[in-house]
């Protein structure tokens, strides 16, 4: 369960005024950059970027981006903390159900948060409106 969710750090950017008329709703893109536990908490360390492209072709060029980082804290049992981090570590991926109730919460926080900056900077808000649901890869 998500007990905290921290931004600590918000970067954004337009190249110029005259971008803003060429944007395309925002890629976004959730990075998890490291997972650690310790006793019966999770910390989930992540990036959040929505990027401002000028079109929808490859060739587009990017015209603006936000850029937050920050960390999720999960409660979870002893024995919990160390599976997680135990996939972590071997696979780079954090269980289903761990991994959906992140994704969810860091869309609903980023998008609130990232809407906010979008608008003071004439850029259409990152919003995501729905739910993620993740299936465990086949082998």
């Amino acid at each position: 369960m998500i007990t905290g969710l921290n931004i600590l750090n918000v970067n954004a950017n337009v190249d110029s005024a005259g971008a803003l008329s060429k944007q395309r709703f925002p890629k976004l893109n959730i990075n998890i950059e490291k997972v650690e536990g310790a006793n019966e908490k999770v910390k989930v360390i992540f990036t959040f970027v929505a990027e401002y492209l000028d079109g929808d072709a490859k060739e587009s060029k990017t015209v603006a981006s936000i850029k937050m980082d920050g960390n999720v804290e999960i409660s979870e049992s002893k024995d919990n903390v160390k599976s997680i981090v135990s996939k972590w570590d071997k696979e780079h991926m954090l269980p289903v159900n761990v991994a959906e109730e992140v994704i969810n919460g860091l869309n609903f926080r980023c998008s609130s948060v990232g809407t906010l900056v979008a608008y003071s900077m004439g850029l259409i808000p990152p919003m995501v409106i729905s739910t993620t649901k993740i299936q465990e890869p086949s082998k």
